[in-house]
């Protein structure tokens, strides 16, 4: 199989990328969507779930099914992942579930490796796009980026990114945004006592919690609100 191609990276940071485009490339993280699709093989997930999908603070979200109990909740969150592989793998591990909510975080490594905030916002408007295209009743509750220590140089174009989500969930039925830096971070984005790992990259199971105050009542409201569809 042949690496990214170049040619698609430059559709992708031009903006005009469709989601064909990035579903038709062999993306890095190929072993982790088989893993996830021989699970689902094994354990067919039901339809009308909760979906968190994203980078590794969604798969590191282990409490997550209780944290959102009663409703049912899928885990696809892979580590390290960037918006293109997350738009680009939804035909394999977003769309067949029929998602209810999905809780989407995403954008933060595409930060720190050096994109912008246009494109990164170009690629969650193309996500929600799908999304809509294939299940036209499913709400998208969008997390912000995540503000840690250790990316702080990147802290303005997250900043613009998240701006950028705000604008969508502004501008989108059933789309909301939550800003997690609120329960991570104090004011001005310095980072809350106990709430990062020693990496001080990832939420600790405190943040995780603090997180949930502000993602829940999202949560519940879209559920709420499209239950006539589901």
């Amino acid at each position: 199989m042949k690496p990214l191609l170049p040619l698609l990276l430059a559709g992708l940071l031009s903006g005009c990328a469709t989601y064909r485009d990035l579903a038709s490339e062999p993306l890095r993280m190929s072993q982790d969507i088989a893993a996830f699709e021989e699970a689902d093989r094994v354990t067919p997930p039901p339809p009308g779930a909760l979906l968190l999908s994203g980078a590794s603070t969604m798969r590191l979200w282990k409490s997550a099914p209780g944290d959102f109990a009663p409703l049912p909740v899928i885990n696809r969150g892979f580590g390290g992942s960037y918006t293109t592989e997350v738009a680009g793998y939804m035909d394999r591990i977003t769309l067949p579930y029929r998602p209810r909510v999905v809780l989407l975080h995403c954008g933060s490594n595409d930060i720190n490796a050096g994109d912008s905030a246009e494109r990164v916002v170009g690629r969650v408007k193309l996500y929600l796009d799908t999304l809509r295209r294939v299940h036209p009743d499913a709400a998208l509750v969008i997390l912000s980026t995540t503000h840690a220590p250790s990316r702080r140089s990147k802290w303005e174009e997250m900043r613009k990114t998240d701006d950028g989500f705000r604008a969508i969930a502004a501008t989108h039925r059933d789309v909301r945004f939550v800003d997690i830096n609120e329960a991570l971070n104090f004011p001005g984005d310095e980072p809350r006592p106990g709430s990062y790992l020693k990496d001080d990259l990832h939420p600790t199971q405190a943040g995780y919690d603090a997180m949930l105050r502000l993602v829940k009542p999202a949560v519940g409201a879209a559920w709420r609100e499209n239950a006539k569809a589901y």
